[in-house]
């Protein structure tokens, strides 16, 4: 929430340093939250109650947006306004019980909407599979296709077909055929567009990754895959001491040779270290803890390469096999990477939160047993292995 309401480029709300609107009361209008804050500690709060949460992009070319009168910040309010009931009804998400935040952002090449958004039913209020089949999407973008471009399909209709037919309802194969037409006419474009969009360059955009950084990670991704089983769970401490290697290995080469996850891990073991300060200890104690707190970070990241096994393992069952053997490979190891540093970032925050109220507590009155019953309180929370 923090990303998508503050990030450089966001279309601020007026008089305020964020960009976050939406609508967390059904049949209410669109709001402009005076604070991402209080939408932030609900999606928390919706997090330890087990709420699956979705995230849907919505993106136009920049001329395109033009031709739609999306030119302010207000226009791309009123267009998701108008369609965010498609995105509801093709998750299957009753209109009273869906919630939703968004935020604008201005890229130059393609302006777009991060729409955040989950059910809050009592009967969904539990654990979910969060994996949505790619014909959710699909049907989504298919209909705001019909819904936005009715005029032009139907035109392009008939002009094609050079006959009266009754094109009033717009079917989705003449969407499809609309939709392979506006590729063609624009390829280049549209694969460096699309291009910019898969690659999630936004998030990318201050990291800069190299050819052989990535390269090199995904062979061992991929040598990695083809020594575990296809199915079953993956997980590290279940892994035989030869594959355990494997991974600790990579691990060790990603954090020498991407800075940043480097400097995360450091904050990660900082930030845990610094309760361990407050309660004090020997010498060895403290470097007990530490070397602990490293294999946790270690872990977090061995455990984000073994989920990128089982998405490789999951596109096979898809029969997905060639997207990535045909030069995606890259793709998603620089997904993997930033999702690993997103992780971090995320459990060094909330370690820093912890931290907080720990501290607030130990200024009080407590005997030496009362702040060792805290501190071992405190210590365990957060990331679960």
């Amino acid at each position: 929430m923090r990303y998508i309401a503050t990030r450089p480029r966001v279309a601020k709300n007026e008089g305020m340093n964020h960009g976050l609107f939406g609508c967390l009361k059904p049949g209410t209008s669109l709001t402009e939250f005076q604070d991402w804050k209080d939408v932030a500690r609900l999606v928390y709060q919706n997090s330890r109650r087990h709420v699956t949460m979705y995230r849907s992009v919505v993106s136009f070319g920049e001329d395109t947006a033009k031709d739609l009168l999306l030119t302010d910040k207000k226009a791309w309010e009123r267009y998701i306004e108008n369609h965010i009931r498609t995105i509801a009804e093709k998750n299957g998400i009753r209109r009273e019980h869906f919630q939703w935040a968004a935020a604008l952002h201005r890229e130059k090449s393609h302006p777009h909407l991060h729409v955040v958004f989950w059910d809050d039913s009592d009967e969904k209020a539990k654990i979910k599979n969060p994996f949505t089949h790619p014909s959710v999407p699909n049907n989504i973008r298919r209909q705001m296709i019909k819904d936005t471009f009715a005029d032009r399909i139907r035109a392009y209709g008939e002009e094609k077909t050079r006959a009266a037919a009754d094109l009033r309802k717009i079917s989705d194969s003449l969407v499809d055929d609309f939709e392979r037409h506006i590729r063609l006419l624009g390829n280049k474009r549209y694969r460096k567009l699309r291009e910019e969009y898969d690659l999630d360059s936004e998030l990318a955009e201050d990291f800069d990754f190299s050819d052989n950084m990535l390269n090199e990670t995904a062979d061992r991704v991929f040598r990695l895959k083809s020594a575990l089983p296809p199915k079953g769970r993956i997980a590290y401490q279940m892994l035989p001491e030869e594959l355990k290697k494997q991974v600790d290995a990579l691990t060790a080469y990603l954090l020498s040779h991407v800075p940043e996850l480097k400097k995360l891990r450091t904050d990660y073991v900082e930030s845990k270290m610094k309760m361990v300060y407050l309660y004090g200890g020997s010498e060895e104690y403290l470097s007990f803890q530490r070397k602990k707190f490293e294999a946790e970070a270690d872990k977090i990241i061995a455990n984000r390469i073994l989920g990128m096994v089982k998405t490789l393992n999951r596109l096979d069952d898809e029969g997905r096999e060639a997207e990535y053997r045909e030069g995606r490979r890259k793709y998603y190891v620089e997904q993997m990477v930033l999702e690993m540093l997103d992780m971090l970032s995320s459990m060094v925050d909330t370690n820093c939160r912890q931290y907080d109220d720990f501290e607030k507590a130990w200024q009080g009155e407590l005997s030496k047993e009362a702040r060792k019953e805290l501190y071992l309180k405190y210590q365990d929370k957060g990331y679960e292995h």
